[in-house]
């Protein structure tokens, strides 16, 4: 199938803030053929997962607060009443700003899986000494004790401060205690924690955690191929546990070079066509992916459509899409529009550090499709009634996840990109309302 490009009439309609730059225009054909099902699953909770998992919390994605001022001042990201404001910085998404003594955030089910010790993180901006953290569980019943807040040079000016706290294995709710004020608070972390089964609002339907010591195959099937993925790639997808496993907790995509069934190259690509699919949702996974010159890991989505109509009548999902070494990913649709020509709309990220994991996301009603990495939206569409076509959107799809190598948007590989290269996926979830 051929790439296509064009431009999009009144695109502006598709999203209610400017419009982005789009994501690649690539045709992806699917090959395995036939009607979904959808079977009876039982979801299983990750009891321990990668051996330092860290949870994440940006901290304007709390579950609930208190602030001293009415109004979001800021006029950013949510409009109840807490000071938001966008960060300054590539990728810093947005913070709580302003904050005063007696303020509070908490977030809801982080997971300490053993008792024992644990590193809190906050990224913090302060144009002078003297704030001051109180970190709690289950509102104030466990205290953490204080991080002070040193002076970084301003309201932008973002620094590091982390200290040890001592935790009881188990599920709590965590609170950001403001006791002395001062300062701009953009994410905590929890080294050795992990965040939530259930973002607030919504209810876990489907899941893979990876804990076993093989792919499940009531849930996945794997590709085996040369076809080049209609771009014109340079990998064979296998079957072996060379190029797709589950181990230590993850699944593990890897591309190798070697030369194997006239290719140079070996990676892996799974789906779950068949198997399980969904309309609307919150799809999210847990993943870490490679960065060099000729690598493309996707994480997306197909219609089940796809083999009755093709691509891309049957319209395309693009979770997460990364190549070669940008600095960000790619959030992205493809479908046929009105008038029955391809479509495509997509935009970047913020900048990302690839070397940690990463949860990529996207929440898709009737409405709108929004794309999150970490928490903070970077992206939205508008499918609302099919405008411009996008009635391909309110059906069901089924997930892919593949490590490409070469082809028609980075190019190939070239003498920096230093082979395996591995693709690793914590869990994947799916959750519905």
């Amino acid at each position: 199938m051929k790439t296509k490009t064009m431009n999009i009439v009144m695109a502006a309609l598709l999203t209610g803030g400017t419009l982005a730059g789009c994501g690649d225009n690539t045709a992806r054909p699917s090959l395995d053929k036939g009607a979904p099902t959808l079977p009876t699953l039982t979801v299983t909770t990750k009891s321990s997962g990668l051996a330092a998992p860290i949870c994440t919390l940006q901290a304007e994605n709390y579950s609930s607060a208190f602030d001293t001022t009415a109004g979001n001042t800021g006029n950013q990201y949510r409009t109840d009443n807490v000071d938001i404001e966008a960060t300054t910085d590539a990728g810093g998404g947005f913070n709580v700003a302003w904050t005063a003594n007696g303020e509070w955030l908490a977030h809801n089910n982080v997971t300490f899986p053993t008792t024992g010790a644990y590193t809190i993180a906050y990224r913090v901006a302060a144009p002078s000494a003297g704030g001051v953290i109180a970190a709690d569980l289950n509102a104030g019943s466990i205290a953490l004790g204080n991080t002070t807040v040193p002076a970084t040079g301003g309201w932008q000016n973002w620094t590091t401060v982390q200290r040890t706290i001592n935790v009881n294995a188990g599920t709590y709710n965590l609170g950001t205690f403001i006791s002395s004020a001062g300062f701009n608070l953009n994410w905590i972390s929890i080294t050795g924690a992990s965040c939530g089964t259930a973002p607030t609002g919504w209810t876990l339907a489907w899941a893979d955690e990876f804990n076993g010591t093989s792919l499940d195959t009531s849930k996945w099937n794997i590709e085996v191929n040369g076809n080049g993925g209609g771009n014109n790639e340079l990998q064979y997808y296998t079957a072996r546990p060379e190029n797709v496993r589950v181990a230590g907790g993850e699944l593990v995509i890897e591309a190798r070079k070697e030369a194997y069934m006239g290719k140079q190259y070996t990676s892996g690509r799974i789906t779950t066509q068949n198997k399980a699919s969904w309309q609307y949702g919150r799809m999210e996974a847990r993943m870490k992916i490679p960065t060099g010159k000729g690598t493309w890991p996707a994480f997306w989505m197909l219609g089940n459509s796809i083999s009755t109509v093709g691509w891309p009548a049957s319209g395309e999902i693009d979770i997460m899409e990364h190549v070669n070494s940008e600095a960000f990913t790619h959030g992205t649709i493809h479908w046929s529009n009105q008038n029955n020509a391809y479509a495509n709309y997509g935009g970047p990220s913020g900048n990302l550090d690839f070397s940690q994991f990463h949860v990529y996301a996207v929440e898709w009603d009737a409405s709108a499709i929004r794309w999150y990495v970490d928490g903070n939206k970077f992206h939205e569409v508008s499918i609302a009634g099919g405008i411009n076509g996008t009635s391909e959107f309110h059906a069901p799809y089924f997930f892919l996840f593949n490590l490409a190598v070469g082809g028609n948007w980075p190019g190939n590989p070239d003498a920096s990109t230093v082979f395996p290269h591995r693709m690793q996926v914590d869990y994947v979830r799916v959750y519905r309302k």
